[in-house]
């Protein structure tokens, strides 16, 4: 064993590089104390040391993963915490050692994703600006696990390796990890991850945390650590000890039941003014008795929080839980219903609420309009108080959209294609996610680390934004009105052509961009088209993905001989040719000509191809519709805001899928929402 000297250096480099996020983060400083005399200066107990020596084991010749399980939570955490000393110590790995606790204000994805980032020695992996959303921070995590080589150089440059632990993911607070978008899944070479859990079932869903992580059973060694050593129910003996004072110890049962609900440490001010307990039931906390006063400690900053999971596990019920997470709901959006009707514009808030009422809508299953008044002005104007405040906002955004794409993809169910209450429905939901992509673009375009230069030695801190920079889209944003115009009629079509103006006003002339379609005309034919094709080129070679004018043609072959050379295509090209062929086939095959279009998209295509897969809308599946539209509408790091409302992939391109899913009353909701956002957003 090393000494105290490299003891001490390898903790602190768990703590994360010098300036950075990490190093400053309280939370993680307290994990690290409340571990610190087990693992520096005790020696491994004995239930320890083959454990110890199963995750070397694994760690020089397992594969890549490993999923520790074990039911006590602090035997874990400091089984965990030694060996990631001694991996520190040893100079083995590059060390990133997360703690999921609501203990140590972890727990909700937003605060875990910019910590597991904010440990990285460099934001190397912030390869486009420095993460400003939760997706962005999910992008360079992954890209760093993907290269090892940009985040480590331990043991040497030559071979580097990188050691991530996730200590105690059934805590995670509010819905992660998702599945859909897999944090941890297919790591590069160089790179070790393991997860601790309670069981290797996640509860109470019954779905293995092997499918949650989207890890491959091969790719996966369990290891089970139940401790030997017999568990106290401290929680127990503290309310046995409050029943027996009578009200007053209801009334701090009631404060412990209070500091269960929160998903992080909380101020005395926030338990009052967010969390809604009584200054008497605080008072009746502090004089409580010592088996049950010593349950809960309180930071350097003067935060409330449980001294383990452990005992606030133990302490919280679920019912007396989820009332107080009802009300927590409740008394934020009665609060925000009210900034945004501007009855109350200049509201104070407390800061809990500002940064975890998005994390209890989403653990109450709040309905799509609930969320959606997260994606406000007056919502905004909260969280630009915060410090890290565009990630946060940003994080309540993605929560919307992901609430509106999920009532979107039911809307779109079997069935529900003649309802004409699913159609509003689907229309209505569909704005809902143009909208969040449009405010996460128009924010992350005025934050502007992309047109910077960045040192990428430097370590994460979180950006900031001056909401008062322009979007620089002013002349997209019109051109994107004005070609919207064209798709609707009467009293539709005025409306959207009073946001055009306005948005035109003191710009050129401003002309529609085409919109990907099919036609059926025959005297649209060309000849010479026709001729390439049966002589061998494809249709992205003749058509070139649509560039000239947007338009399918017909190539006057019979539909027997599309089919065939369409068939005979593969990858991408294979859809394109399907697409190619729409004008020639009769209306009954069209709908199976899209299903070979898109299950070639699925496979092969990319944002170059969303024209192509656009012009088939009319005979595209609704789910497929919905899907395409929510996975590729934003949210790519790699795009600027601009795009997003004209050119490859963006809402003009993709407004035949719009039409698809809820007619013209979806092209009006979107066309209102780029108006209003660019009025919000400029």
């Amino acid at each position: 064993m090393n000494g105290p000297s490299e003891q001490l250096a390898a903790l602190s480099s768990l703590r994360g590089p010098e300036g950075g996020l990490a190093r400053s983060h309280g939370g993680l400083a307290a994990f690290w104390r409340s571990v610190a005399e087990d693992v520096l200066l005790d020696p491994a107990p004995q239930e320890s040391r083959a454990l110890l020596a199963a995750l070397d084991e694994w760690f020089t010749a397992g594969p890549t993963c490993a999923l520790v399980a074990g039911a006590d939570p602090s035997f874990r955490s400091a089984l965990l915490a030694r060996w990631a000393l001694s991996v520190a110590e040893r100079r083995a790995a590059e060390v990133i050692f997360v703690p999921v606790s609501a203990c140590f204000g972890t727990a909700v994805e937003r605060d875990m994703l910019k910590l597991f980032f904010g440990l990285f020695k460099g934001s190397a992996t912030a390869m486009f600006s420095r993460p400003r959303s939760p997706g962005e921070l999910v992008a360079a995590i992954r890209l760093a696990l993907g290269g090892v080589g940009w985040v480590s150089s331990v043991p040497d440059d030559e071979n580097p390796q990188l050691l991530v632990i996730l200590d105690g993911l059934e805590r995670a607070a509010d819905g992660w990890p998702d599945p859909r978008i897999p944090l941890l899944r297919d790591p590069g070479d160089g790179a070790h991850i393991v997860v601790s859990v309670d069981a290797e079932e996640h509860a109470p869903s019954g779905v293995p945390w092997r499918d949650r992580l989207a890890w491959v059973a091969e790719e996966m060694t369990p290891i089970s650590c139940s401790a030997a050593r017999p568990s106290l129910d401290e929680p127990a003996r503290a309310r046995s000890a409050l029943e027996s004072l009578g009200e007053e110890g209801a009334l701090a049962a009631r404060a412990f039941d209070a500091l269960a609900a929160s998903l992080a440490p909380v101020s005395r001010d926030d338990l009052v003014r967010a969390v809604g307990v009584d200054p008497a039931e605080l008072e009746a906390l502090e004089r409580a008795p010592d088996p049950a006063r010593r349950l809960v400690v309180t930071d350097d900053g003067g935060a409330y929080r449980f001294r383990d999971d452990a005992g606030r596990a133990r302490w919280g019920a679920s019912d007396r839980v989820a009332a107080i997470e009802d009300a927590i709901v409740e008394r934020g959006l009665s609060t925000l219903r009210a900034c945004n009707a501007a009855s109350e514009p200049h509201v104070a808030w407390p800061p809990y609420l500002v940064e975890y009422l998005g994390a209890h809508m989403t653990r109450r299953s709040a309905g799509v309009t609930d969320c959606m008044a997260l994606v406000s002005p007056a919502w905004l104007r909260a969280w630009m108080d915060r410090p890290g405040g565009l990630v946060g906002f940003l994080a309540d955004v993605q929560r919307a959209r992901r609430a509106a794409t999920d009532a979107l993809l039911l809307a779109c169910r079997f069935g529900t294609e003649s309802d004409p209450g699913a159609s509003a429905e689907r229309a209505a939901r569909v704005c809902d996610v143009v909208r969040c992509a449009l405010v996460d673009g128009a924010l992350c375009a005025k934050e502007g680390s992309r047109d910077e230069e960045r040192d990428p030695a430097e370590p994460y801190t979180e950006p900031a934004v001056d909401l008062t920079r322009p979007t620089g889209a002013a002349r997209e944003r019109a051109e994107a009105l004005v070609t919207l115009v064209s798709l609707v009629t009467g009293s539709e079509r005025q409306l959207v052509q009073a946001w055009a103006t306005d948005a035109c006003a003191g710009l050129d002339e401003i002309l529609p961009r085409s919109i990907p379609h099919v036609t059926t005309d025959r005297s649209a034919a060309d000849p010479e088209r026709t001729r390439r094709i049966r002589a061998g080129a494809t249709y992205d070679e003749v058509d070139a993905y649509l560039s000239r004018d947007m338009v399918v043609r017909p190539t006057d072959l019979s539909p027997d001989e599309a089919w065939r050379l369409a068939e005979s295509r593969e990858g991408e090209s294979r859809m394109v040719s399907f697409a190619g062929i729409l004008p020639d086939l009769p209306e009954d095959m069209r709908e199976k000509a899209v299903r070979e279009v898109m299950t070639a998209y699925w496979a092969h295509g990319d944002r170059v191809a969303l024209r192509v897969l656009s012009a088939c809308a009319p005979w595209m599946a609704l789910a497929d519709a919905a899907t395409v539209v929510c996975s590729e509408l934003g949210g790519d790091w790699t795009s600027d805001f601009p795009g997003m409302l004209v050119g490859f992939g963006s809402l003009t391109e993709l407004s035949p899928l719009l039409l698809r899913l809820g007619g013209t009353a979806a092209v009006v909701g979107v066309a209102r929402a780029i108006a209003e956002v660019g009025r919000w957003l400029p």
